[in-house]
């Protein structure tokens, strides 16, 4: 299993590597760390970001469904769920867009500024989902408890409805190549 894991890694370096611009007519794709690593761009990074974004927003519908059936099962399945897909988005925004952004905005100030109170403000609220959904995987049922999951995917929904606007409208279109900035 672990072998036909690291083939696919293996395969994807290389294609990273015949990806990346050597040739003249090609606009830079890749920006540097002070460290030699590079963070290149991704096309495709801004699409996956929003699918997820719709994801999300079907998990968490499907969550609050659930709460309103009263299937306390289902209801710890689709927390998992929705929490799973939440910390995948939340980590890939971290390590490809965030980190990339830094770079490349760098000479920006402004910009710069304003996406690093982004990534707080996302790294602030990672933790608050977290704690939720912590706080009621890790808990014993009861009607008090579910009575408190209706009035906290209230709050949540509200937080993750916002979130997602804001990254759609103000933070994603400031995904470009290294050309563009």
């Amino acid at each position: 299993m672990l072998d036909s894991l690291f083939r696919r890694v293996r395969s994807k370096r290389q294609v990273a590597i015949a990806d990346s611009p050597s040739g003249g007519n090609n606009p830079a794709r890749v920006l540097r760390e002070p460290d030699g690593a590079t963070l290149a761009f991704r096309p495709e990074l801004v699409a996956e970001l929003t699918r997820e974004h719709r994801l999300l927003e079907s998990a968490f519908a499907s969550l609050a469904a659930a709460h309103r059936s009263g299937d306390v099962e289902a209801c710890i399945f689709r927390l998992r769920t929705f929490t799973n897909l939440l910390r995948a988005h939340l980590l890939k925004e971290n390590l490809q867009l965030y980190r990339y952004l830094r770079h490349a905005l760098a000479g920006t100030p402004d910009m710069a500024a304003r996406t690093d109170a982004l990534r707080r403000e996302m790294q602030d609220i990672g933790r608050t989902l977290n704690a939720f959904a912590n706080a009621y995987l890790g808990a014993t049922w009861n009607e008090a408890r579910r009575r408190a999951l209706g009035r906290d995917l209230i709050e949540i929904g509200q937080i993750l409805a916002q979130r997602i606007e804001t990254e759609e409208r103000a933070l994603y279109p400031l995904y470009l190549t290294p050309d563009r900035y």
